[in-house]
């Protein structure tokens, strides 16, 4: 009995805690609202946010599974003007020795020479060159891809998920989910073809913050 009457503040601060989370969400949501139209999106200039931006890559293994990795630096820029949106661009470098796996054995043979060779080209690098309004805060981007030595048309199919004032930070910044697909073939990447698939799909998640 006495047991069970100690354990009864601690269930009640946990409760307290809880609404006062749920009280602090809210008023942020008041005080830093988020639009979620694309439209209403301040212009200018924005950069990378790196800490909340990842590119995450998944690849058919022997059949049995998707395997998923990621990229753990990223940088780049955008450009937007909500009243013209056609004409926003944008471009992303992403470290190549960034590469995160599962394994460390595999991250070090993906920066090697025979597959990315991050010691020489340090840079995947992706600069848009047109971007098609495909719908209500959907657009495809169309640009170049370079991986090692090799530039290749690509298209990143892409969403606007919000824009706000970061109540962190107190900057502006807007968000993006983004997919893709890149046959690494292509980019001369064919290390393990018996094993694993050409196909590689990219789920991105980006958020940009206003540049001084």
């Amino acid at each position: 009995m006495s047991e069970a009457r100690s354990q009864l503040p601690q269930a009640l601060c946990a409760v307290l805690l809880c609404f006062a989370l749920a009280g602090c969400a809210s008023a942020a949501s008041v005080l830093f609202p988020v639009t979620h139209d694309a439209l209403k999106a301040k212009p200018g200039d924005y950069e990378i946010d790196p800490h909340h931006t990842q590119v995450v890559f998944g690849v058919e293994h022997l059949g049995f599974s998707t395997y998923y990795g990621r990229f753990a630096r990223i940088s780049g820029r955008l450009s937007i003007d909500p009243a013209a949106p056609a004409a926003s661009e944008v471009a992303v470098s992403i470290a190549a020795d960034s590469v995160d796996t599962p394994s460390d054995e595999l991250d070090r043979q993906l920066r090697a020479p025979a597959f990315f060779d991050s010691d020489r080209y340090p840079e995947i690098i992706f600069v848009s060159k047109h971007i098609n309004i495909t719908g209500d805060n959907k657009a495809d981007i169309e640009g170049v891809l370079t991986i090692r030595d090799v530039s290749r048309p690509f298209i990143i199919h892409a969403m606007f998920h919000g824009a706000g004032t970061d109540p962190a930070n107190g900057r502006r910044t807007v968000g993006f989910d983004a997919t893709a697909t890149l046959r690494r073939s292509e980019f001369g990447l064919n290390e393990w073809r018996a094993f694993v698939g050409d196909d590689v799909k990219l789920i991105i998640e980006a958020e940009f913050i206003k540049a001084n």
